[in-house]
């Protein structure tokens, strides 16, 4: 697990408007091979140090949209995969016998 940070716009969809602007926070990832395709996921969200899905309500909403952000951000999951030590072994996307393996 590492963290990143990561700037995230909280948009109201209803109302079409964005809420929170530019929230500024750091998103600890874990990442897990599944079916032999690295799968990112968001263990916690920090804002000033303290993890939001600890908080009320409120910032549990706020870590949940965060969260389902960065899961969603292609170059965030790309870095994450790297830090890892994940790398794809194989001829390409179509190679059949291609697949990730982690670099120890």
């Amino acid at each position: 697990m590492s963290r990143y940070d990561f700037c995230h716009t909280i948009h109201d969809e209803k109302l079409g408007i964005g809420v929170v602007y530019d929230l500024e926070c750091e998103v600890e990832l874990s990442v897990e091979l599944d079916a032999g395709v690295p799968m990112v996921s968001v263990d916690a969200v920090y804002v000033d140090g303290k993890n939001l899905f600890h908080g009320s309500t409120l910032t549990k909403s706020i870590a949940a949209e965060i969260a389902n952000a960065a899961e969603n951000d292609e170059a965030l999951q790309a870095l994450a995969v790297a830090d890892e030590g994940f790398t794809y072994r194989g001829l390409g996307g179509n190679d059949p016998d291609g697949r990730f393996v982690r670099a120890l």
